[in-house]
């Protein structure tokens, strides 16, 4: 059965709805793919979003961490008009706020030197008094089913191809597997129906900028979801100045160097960038066990034997790290590492489903020019690095290096772009992280995936063995299913026959990896409370509504999946531990935990608290209760 109805119906009838999965690097061809032909250039944010942290933000090989799109922890660090839902162990979900917007900060700098902005500004550019209002690109997909043309705003990417083009030049028809917006060009800029111009920026007044500058902004969709050209479009609209070096500055003056700031100009390209955590060792929570938490190290071998590329076996500093200045540049040099933690990130593709690109120490230069100036000549804006955000984080644009091949009817670099692919997650949780035997999972189509309504599941274990698993749910776009219990721990295989397909998800099995249903997309504690006031007993369901003790014993029956071959569980309520006095099987469907727990009278007042269970030495997924 659905798993999230089962816990309504032990709960009275509270549901809601579960969210899908959340989700690589810089790729020459003559349009920037850096592979294949190089006229239909895929979409970063297509073919590359699985594999990006609840940041949006990932890296190549080389390890240079960094964000195609809205990069919103980023934006959450700066107070850029959104709210946080929750925060688990795999990051923090975030929300738009509905209303009561004010304009963006400065998010980052261009190569050419002007600000990039978040998704909000004044609705007149002219106005410092006006609305505040989201930025609407004026890009727009194309009313195509062939791709036997280019969208104007792109032919100078590809220089020495027509418009139109010829029968060897085609991309692929549009189609369930190549569907509009899997490629760069599917898109054209409208002149008049959005804020911004073709290069995703716009004349305007700006908090920083009382005078106006010429600015980019990162768009965003009614949504909060990432809308093209999400940063900087196909040309910088500025001269671009020298870019990023690893050469010394020493002719400069310097502004902040080791936590400290010295006397300097005050200008928006001094200011804007983030140090609070600059003395600060950068953090990554890796998928192969985030339960364990954020490290200051990530070395290339895993349990899972698994290597991955990139790797910091010393901690390194986050954020700038030094601001120097002359009369026609400033200098930023980072070591490229978020001062938010970074991770994790997951590949249905790749062994136990972990992205296993890790980030790199990369010391570097970024040079923005002091006065920036319209350019008469354009720049294309290419592949690799773009600008860097303000807590010195590399931006890269819309491409990923991919393109099609018309000879073979492929992409090239098509690794993250599986024709068949399923993100295998906690039903409890939604988290992609381990799984153990006998747990609860749900699993979601990627790309072109599809399921059906009957379907078959096995699970090929490290030892090579191959079980049946249990379906209880099966959609178009949702199976739920029930981990065979004598699976081995470590890689494992998921195979899916649904309808004509065969769909395979690589996964993590460890013998405990504790999963807490959630109530609400908050992660408001699943479960019923249950109150013993003068002898007599009364329950009720766990709401947002707090809870009064009252010098009660007030009891909290939670549901989840993942205990595994564990016997016991520990617990903890706002940090402080709380009495388990059973964490088992629940007993009326098989894969579903129970946890009963006593609330600390010593927990009174504390307000919105968050519980969470260990169990094997693993930490669950923190929920949340409020307490009177």
């Amino acid at each position: 059965m659905n798993w999230r109805l089962a816990v309504a119906i032990l709960m009275g009838g509270l549901a809601w709805a579960q969210p899908g999965p959340g989700g690589g690097g810089p790729g020459g061809g003559p349009g920037g793919g850096s592979q294949g032909d190089g006229i239909w250039r895929r979409n970063a944010y297509f073919g590359e979003l699985l594999t990006f942290d609840a940041c949006v933000g990932h890296q190549p090989g080389g390890g240079n961490y960094h964000y195609h799109a809205n990069p919103l922890c980023l934006r959450a660090q700066l107070n850029d008009n959104v709210v946080t839902l929750r925060t688990s162990r795999d990051g923090s979900s975030y929300a738009e706020l509905p209303s009561g917007w004010h304009h963006s900060p400065i998010l980052g700098w261009a190569l050419d030197g002007y600000p990039i902005y978040g998704p909000y500004g004044y609705a007149n550019p002219a106005d410092p008094t006006s609305s505040i209002k989201r930025m609407v690109s004026g890009f727009q997909l194309r009313n195509i089913t062939q791709r036997t043309s280019l969208p104007t705003w792109s032919l100078p990417n590809h220089a020495g191809i027509s418009q139109t083009l010829t029968t060897t030049q085609y991309g692929p028809p549009v189609s369930t597997t190549f569907p509009l917006g899997r490629y760069v060009e599917d898109y054209d800029w409208v002149s008049g129906t959005g804020d911004l111009d073709q290069y995703n920026g716009r004349f305007t007044i700006t908090p920083d900028f009382p005078k106006g500058t010429y600015a980019y902004f990162v768009t965003i969709d009614a949504n909060g979801v990432p809308a093209f050209p999400f940063i900087v479009a196909g040309q910088y609209y500025g001269a671009v100045g020298s870019g990023f070096s690893t050469a010394g500055t020493s002719s400069a003056a310097t502004y902040f160097q080791a936590g400290a700031y010295a006397t300097g100009p005050s200008t928006p390209a001094m200011t804007s960038w983030v140090t609070k955590h600059s003395n600060q060792y950068a953090e990554v929570v890796s998928g192969y066990d985030p339960s364990a938490g954020p490290s200051t190290t990530w070395p290339g071998t895993n349990s899972l034997g698994a290597q991955t590329a990139g790797s910091v076996t010393t901690p390194v500093l986050a954020e700038t790290q030094q601001i120097q200045y002359n009369s026609s540049t400033v200098f930023v040099t980072s070591n490229g590492m978020a001062g938010y933690t970074m991770g994790p990130w997951f590949s249905a593709d790749m062994t136990g489903g972990v992205f296993q690109n890790f980030p790199d120490a990369t010391s570097m230069t970024f040079q923005i020019p002091a006065t920036p100036a319209q350019a008469t000549t354009l720049t294309n804006t290419g592949m690799g690095p773009q600008g860097m955000w303000v807590n010195g984080v590399v931006m890269f644009n819309f491409l990923d290096g991919a393109s099609y091949i018309n000879s073979t009817g492929l992409d090239s670099m098509a690794g993250n772009t599986p024709a068949y692919d399923a993100a295998v997650t906690s039903a409890a949780s939604f988290e992609q992280g381990p799984q153990a035997p006998g747990s609860l999972v749900s699993a979601f189509p990627l790309f072109f995936a599809t399921f059906a309504t009957t379907a078959s599941i096995s699970v090929k274990d490290s030892s090579g063995v191959t079980m049946s698993a249990q379906v209880s749910y099966a959609s178009p776009s949702q199976l739920n299913f029930l981990l065979p219990s004598g699976l081995a721990a470590g890689a494992a295989t998921v195979t899916i026959i649904a309808g004509p397909e065969t769909i395979t998800s690589k996964i993590n099995i460890q013998p405990v990896y504790p999963n807490l249903f959630m109530g609400d997309a908050t992660a408001i504690a699943a479960g019923s409370i249950v109150r013993v006031h003068n002898g007599a007993t009364t329950t009720s369901n766990i709401t947002a509504a707090p809870i009064a003790l009252n010098g009660d014993q007030v009891y909290l029956t939670l549901y989840g999946s993942g205990l595994g071959n564990a016997t016991s569980a520990t617990a903890t309520i706002g940090g402080i531990a709380a009495t388990v006095s059973y964490a088992g099987a629940q007993g009326s469907y098989t894969g579903l935990d129970q946890y009963n727990i006593l609330i600390p009278s010593s927990a009174a007042g504390m307000g919105k608290v968050n519980i969470v269970v260990t169990a094997g030495g693993k930490r669950s997924n923190p929920v949340n209760i409020a307490i009177q």
